[in-house]
């Protein structure tokens, strides 16, 4: 029997194969310091005292309305977070000044509990500067004008027309302390010619999670000042060669490339990750055993479980339910797509063809499977309905498309996936169903491949060799703000996830 082709991503795996026998290896993430989905690095979020009508108002989030001129940017200032001591919850005490009452012995890296508070104020302000620049919904006031709307305010006191002197519309102002083993920040959002404070909201978490801190504060900004679902708390899983030549483990990060950590640890090829829709979990291909199979990692509990084993596997995709697990397999002596419950149940097939059919990806309702098949000559994209009927071909540019990945968002309805264009290197487009139109998103430099989108759908990570080794990207919908996240060994199949919890 003539043995199964498999497309670009595929043949790299298998090429790269290691029948290493090594035992399975899982990192669970509460043991990771700095993840921001662990239950030691959660926030907690009360109100300032707001009246109820007050609080109804900003639970609508319909104030911003109010505030945005029409063809206009909403300019929005972000001044650095002011420090306050630990009786001092609402007093606005100014920076440099402390409590002194008696001094606190030093911590186990040296610092007083003020430098400490210096410090965890300052990464916080940077971190969520950060966030929200990366939105790109509000245009950010340069810092260097903001001495000039604070210039003659005593200490604590809000000058609205002075703000509003330098152009903002919207003000977000805080303080940040340090009490026992907690930090705490109060965060206000102030609508500068309304000259109203439409938001206010204390935040504490564990001394140490500045960072964490920032992107919930960031995430709360985003919803209540422009209804806008911010990516700040969401995490990428991807496949790394960074703990040596002859093997790739499974690894996350954050939105912003901080906080690398492995997931596996075992010594073999562990790759193409996939996110459970309740960002508790990820399934991945692994050669631990010899073979590709199929394994799921749940990252809070530090274990695995081998799902589908018995024949190779490939490319697997979480179904929007949580209840069903799209993968590539060579079980029946050519390449399909199947179906199997994530208890490995249920197993069914979805295609039936001579031709290499991988890559499936799921619909947001869950109703359709996309994926890539060279049945027509060149790998192109089709979707499937998810019993595995009404089949249609997507794309019909471009001389090799693969990796399809749908958007999430409710707003359009898109698919994302890479293609090689006149024989250049491959180049991440998105093709558009309402419209029927296809936009290139990258060009010019390197190959770009593995689109996966932000759980907003309004970014998208990609692997590319641009600057030289596989590196995880980032880029806005539209191809602008590009950024790079991974900088050691070959970083590959980047995978955006929501972490439990976060808004969807």
């Amino acid at each position: 029997m003539k043995p199964p082709r498999l497309p670009r991503l595929a043949l790299g795996l298998l090429g790269a194969a290691l029948a290493t026998g090594v035992a399975a290896g899982f990192v669970p993430v509460t043991g990771i310091a700095g993840f921001a989905g662990s239950a030691s690095r959660a926030v907690e979020v009360t109100s300032l005292g707001a009246s109820a009508a007050e609080n109804a108002r900003q639970d609508a989030g319909d104030w911003y309305l109010d505030i945005t001129r029409p063809g206009a940017p909403v300019r929005m200032a972000i001044p650095d977070f002011r420090l306050a001591p630990p009786e001092a919850a609402e007093s606005g005490i100014r920076a440099g000044e402390t409590d002194t009452a008696s001094p606190e012995p030093l911590d186990d890296a040296g610092f007083t509990p003020a430098e400490e508070a210096a410090e965890s104020a300052s990464v916080a302000s940077a971190v969520l500067w950060s966030d929200i620049e990366y939105a790109g919904v509000y245009r950010m006031l340069p810092k260097r004008f903001y001495r000039i709307a604070e210039a003659g305010s005593p200490d604590g006191v809000l000058d609205y027309y002075q703000w509003e002197s330098i152009g903002a519309d919207i003000l977000v102002s805080g303080t940040l302390r340090i009490e026992g083993e907690m930090l705490v920040a109060e965060v206000r959002m102030h609508a500068v010619r309304a000259q109203e404070n439409v938001f206010g909201r204390r935040y504490t978490a564990a001394r140490g999670a500045a960072r964490t801190l920032a992107h919930r504060i960031a995430d709360d900004i985003l919803q209540h000042a422009g209804n806008y679902q911010g990516v700040a708390r969401t995490r990428i899983a991807f496949s790394t060669s960074r703990s040596g030549p002859r093997s790739k483990e499974i690894y996350l990060m954050d939105y912003d490339g901080y906080g690398q950590r492995p997931v596996t640890a075992n010594g073999s090829l562990n790759i193409t990750p996939s996110w459970s829709p309740d960002g508790r979990a990820l399934s991945y291909i692994s050669y631990r055993e010899g073979a590709p199979a199929l394994y799921l990692a749940f990252l809070y509990q530090g274990r695995g479980e081998k799902l589908v084993g018995d024949f190779q596997s490939f490319t697997p995709a979480w179904s929007p339910d949580g209840r069903w697990i799209a993968f590539t397999s060579n079980r029946d002596g050519q390449s399909e797509i199947y179906l199997a419950a994530v208890d490995g149940a249920e197993l069914r097939r979805l295609t039936d063809n001579r031709a290499i059919d991988v890559a499936p990806a799921w619909s947001p309702n869950g109703r359709t499977i996309a994926f890539t098949s060279d049945r027509t000559g060149a790998p192109q994209i089709y979707t499937m309905d998810r019993d595995g009927l009404n089949l249609r071909r997507v794309s019909f540019e471009g001389s090799w498309n693969d990796s399809p990945a749908w958007s999430p968002s409710r707003q359009h309805s898109e698919i994302a996936y890479a293609s090689r264009i006149e024989r250049r290197p491959f180049d991440i487009v998105v093709h558009d169903f309402e419209t029927r139109q296809t936009r290139q998103l990258t060009t010019g430099r390197g190959s770009n491949e593995s689109p996966s989108w932000a759980p907003n759908g309004l970014h998208i990570a990609f692997a590319s060799n641009r600057a030289g080794d596989d590196q995880v990207f980032t880029m806005h919908r539209d191809g602008s703000n590009l950024k790079q996240l991974t900088r050691e060994g070959s970083n590959t199949t980047p995978r955006w996830g929501n972490p439990p919890g976060n808004p969807r």
